[in-house]
């Protein structure tokens, strides 16, 4: 009982606070000088809790040609393409680093350290100079080929799926594959490991069954981070790949509409709640009430 109620009032926090962040483009204009409009900010919050009740009357302009779309169509069509992408990303990141990872593992200790000075490279480099490498990479294979494998712009109603796929996930893959070999290290020298080993299992056998089982614990609590993460780099995504999705809308109604922008903001953070919420009461109930954990 006293978890539910805790749940709700982070819930109803949450939406309260991004309803306050909703009208925070109104606080602040510019005239002569800066000057804060506190006034015009409870205006524009009390005007989108009335924009609220009809929704449809909300427009939204996107595109080059500022274009007008009814709230509801807009979004919509928007919201599968982006999380399509997001959720696919996502998956194809823990596919690969846990394969990746697990590879890694039963390297030798020379290539095991080289492996880890990589990672740290790749770690740097900034996620705008991964994506334009991609793009950059294409317009070579094109030129020498005459082949275009890949769209690396979204024209006009054009979508593109594999490279905002695959280039949303890279840095989640080298991300997750430091905490997989951070925690598989830890794990490593358990006696449990050492038992396996005496009784004649071989590595590859030992990493993939024991080590891994125990590490996904500690893959759920970089859940959140991960998602916060690839949210982040899914509006980069969208600019860079000349893409009219979900977050290019959001960000169009940040700066025209408050209702439309709160709306926006409440179908990324209800269903990924709800997700969280219930990953965590599993994983409570699977180590049996291990509170530590979560």
């Amino acid at each position: 009982m006293r978890r539910i109620v805790n749940t709700s009032l982070h819930f109803f926090i949450v939406i309260l606070g991004l309803f306050f962040l909703s009208g925070a483009g109104s606080l602040l204009a510019y005239d002569s000088e800066l000057v804060v409009t506190i006034g015009y900010y409870f205006h524009q919050l009390y005007q989108s809790l009335f924009d609220m009740m009809d929704p449809a009357s909300i427009s939204v302009y996107l595109g080059d040609d500022d274009r007008s779309y009814p709230l509801p169509e807009i979004f919509l069509s928007t919201y599968g393409y982006s999380f399509t992408i997001l959720i696919s990303s996502f998956f194809f990141a823990v596919c690969i680093s846990v394969i990746i990872s697990y590879l890694i593992m039963l390297m030798p200790l020379r290539g095991y350290r080289n492996s880890l000075k990589l990672l740290n490279v790749l770690d740097a480099l900034p996620d705008v100079f991964i994506v334009v490498s991609f793009q950059i990479f294409i317009i070579w294979l094109y030129k020498k080929t005459d082949i275009l494998f890949f769209n690396i712009y979204a024209l006009q109603d054009e979508r593109t799926y594999f490279l905002p796929i695959v280039c949303l996930s890279i840095l989640p893959v080298i991300f997750l594959i430091k905490q997989f070999l951070f925690q598989l290290e830890e794990e490593r020298d358990k006696p449990y490991v050492e038992f396996s080993y005496a009784k004649g299992f071989r590595k590859t056998y030992t990493v993939w069954v024991h080590l891994f089982r125990n590490v996904w614990i500690h893959f759920f609590l970089h859940l959140k981070p991960i998602f916060l993460l690839m949210l982040s780099n899914l509006f980069v995504i969208e600019i860079l790949f000349h893409m009219n999705g979900f977050m290019m809308v959001l960000f169009r109604a940040s700066t025209s509409s408050a209702a439309a922008f709160f709306l926006g903001m409440l179908m990324i953070f209800v269903p990924f709640f709800l997700v969280f919420q219930t990953g965590s009461f599993i994983l409570k109930k699977w180590l049996k009430g291990g509170d530590h954990y979560v």
